[in-house]
């Protein structure tokens, strides 16, 4: 978990539960819709980005900050 997503954990315990609950159903159903969209995804485009995926949890893709790519532009 990135510490972004920590911080916001955080955040999110110290909420009352009515606004947690709130929070949790907005991220299921957007979570659904991401998942509808990969599926949506041409087949072969889609098992690219999964072997990129790999790549990258593997350590083995050769990886640049997104700042750094925007600079080199």
């Amino acid at each position: 978990m990135t510490a972004a997503a920590k911080r916001i954990e955080e955040q999110l315990r110290a909420l009352p539960l009515e606004d947690m609950l709130l929070l949790h159903e907005h991220l299921v159903v957007s979570i659904h819709k991401k998942e509808k969209a990969v599926q949506e995804l041409d087949p072969a485009l889609r098992l690219d980005i999964e072997r990129r995926i790999k790549e990258i949890d593997a350590g083995i893709a050769e990886v640049i900050d997104s700042f750094q790519a925007l600079n080199e532009m």
